[in-house]
């Protein structure tokens, strides 16, 4: 019973670490200033699979609680998303709908975070 307890006790203590933590999980171009970046955040049922035409991998693990955070240049950039398996047992979550290769187009303002979200059955990027 003790270790069930210690068990729960270690989930929530990292997914409060992980949700208050501002650091980017991944940096689009590292010689790009933080003032110039915009923040883009992918929640762990997202894959970013292209980022203006080059490959990138930014997401979650599949069993975290928390979100990644993606720094980008600023301007106006297109990138491709996946939607994964988010149960732990590998099956699909019939809450996400399945997505392959869907493209977006957002104008990225310096120091401005944008999210993916599930809204309405559909992925869609929200300023924050």
């Amino acid at each position: 019973m003790k270790k069930i307890l210690l068990g729960v006790c270690l989930i929530i203590a990292f997914a409060f670490t992980g949700c208050a933590s501002n650091k980017l999980t991944y940096v689009f171009d590292p010689e790009i200033p933080p003032e110039l970046m915009s923040v883009i955040v992918v929640p762990n049922y997202v894959l970013v699979t292209s980022f203006d035409g080059k490959e990138v991998a930014w997401t979650s693990p599949p069993i975290s609680l928390t979100s990644s955070k993606v720094g980008v240049p600023s301007g106006e950039h297109t990138f491709l998303i996946d939607t994964i398996d988010t149960n732990i047992d590998g099956t699909k979550d019939d809450r996400i709908p399945t997505i392959r290769g869907k493209s977006y187009t957002k104008n990225f303002e310096a120091g401005k975070g944008y999210q993916l979200i599930l809204r309405g059955g559909e992925i869609q990027l929200i300023d924050l």
